[in-house]
């Protein structure tokens, strides 16, 4: 049996290498240049599910500006379930037929794509990492609504709860203390004492002032005006569970007795408010007396 035949080594010597005969292109066969040799090539991304959502669906053209699709007039797809049962009938987006494309004088190249970020904004969080979407629409709060009481039962019901006299206490402004006259000085010498004392009589004569008038002792620091008499009124109605149901104004309160020109206490004393809680109706009246606060 003939042994097999050994193929010949390659070399490894320069010169050899040299002299081997090169492959050499064809007519038809384009060599790479150096700068495609290099280039990096990427497989194409995968769209995403929500993009794929955004690129499936009829054409509609949004007539409003509906957050987290788009502005007005954007065309755009949507599903056929969300335009039949909640943006038609509303009147918020209509259907773009071929018939309305040529209306318009478009065509379906204008047709985009969903804008998610669409009247809302991102606020980063303190990690840096989540992010949350917040509209900025104003968020609908159901206000629960409160029955209003009759004027006649609102003042059936200040009668009741009001106390007869309401009590405000306020720091009084100290009056000035008048000065002190100095004292004569009394001269040893007896002649001349009698003329000092005749010349302090005619200086203190020629001197004479007239008397100022006296500074009002009952003036307070601040004052009472009506809407401190409408918060006193406030807190009396919480003993009774319908007193938030009484519904009245700082315009309804008037203060008697007041000095023309003010609407609101500045002294100490006692005065008459009236109370109005509907027209034609008598008045609610009440005493207020300001008495000085203690410390």
């Amino acid at each position: 049996m003939a042994t097999p035949r050994l193929g010949r080594a390659l070399t490894t010597c320069p010169n050899c290498l040299g002299r081997l005969p090169l492959a050499r292109p064809t007519a038809t066969q384009v060599l790479p240049s150096p700068l495609q040799q290099l280039t990096q090539v990427r497989h194409a991304r995968t769209l995403t599910k929500a993009e794929l959502e955004d690129l499936q669906g009829i054409p509609v053209r949004l007539l409003k500006n509906i957050a987290g699709f788009g502005k007005q007039h954007s065309i755009i797809r949507v599903k056929p379930g969300r335009m039949r049962n909640q943006w038609h009938h509303k009147g918020l987006a209509e259907y773009m037929t071929k018939k309305r494309f040529t209306e318009l004088g478009l065509t379906e190249a204008a047709i985009g794509v969903r804008d998610r970020t669409f009247g809302t904004k991102l606020l980063d969080e303190e990690d840096g990492d989540s992010q949350k979407i917040v509209t900025n629409e104003p968020v609908k709060t159901k206000k629960k609504e409160t029955i209003v009481m009759t004027a006649d039962e609102s003042r059936a019901l200040l009668q009741d709860l009001l106390p007869k006299v309401l009590v405000f206490a306020r720091k009084p402004i100290a009056a000035p203390e008048p000065a002190k006259d100095p004292e004569p000085v009394v001269s040893r010498n007896f002649a001349l004492a009698a003329n000092a004392q005749v010349s302090t009589q005619t200086a203190a004569e020629a001197a004479a002032v007239p008397e100022q008038p006296q500074q009002d002792t009952k003036a307070i620091f601040g004052s009472v005006a009506p809407t401190d008499v409408v918060a006193r009124i406030r807190e009396a109605l919480l003993a009774d569970s319908n007193g938030s149901r009484v519904s009245f104004e700082a315009e309804a309160v008037s203060i008697l007795g007041l000095e023309a020109g003010e609407d609101r206490i500045k002294r100490l004393g006692v005065y008459e408010v009236e109370i109005v809680t509907g027209k034609g109706l008598e008045p609610v009246r009440r005493t207020v007396e300001v008495v000085p606060e203690t410390d």
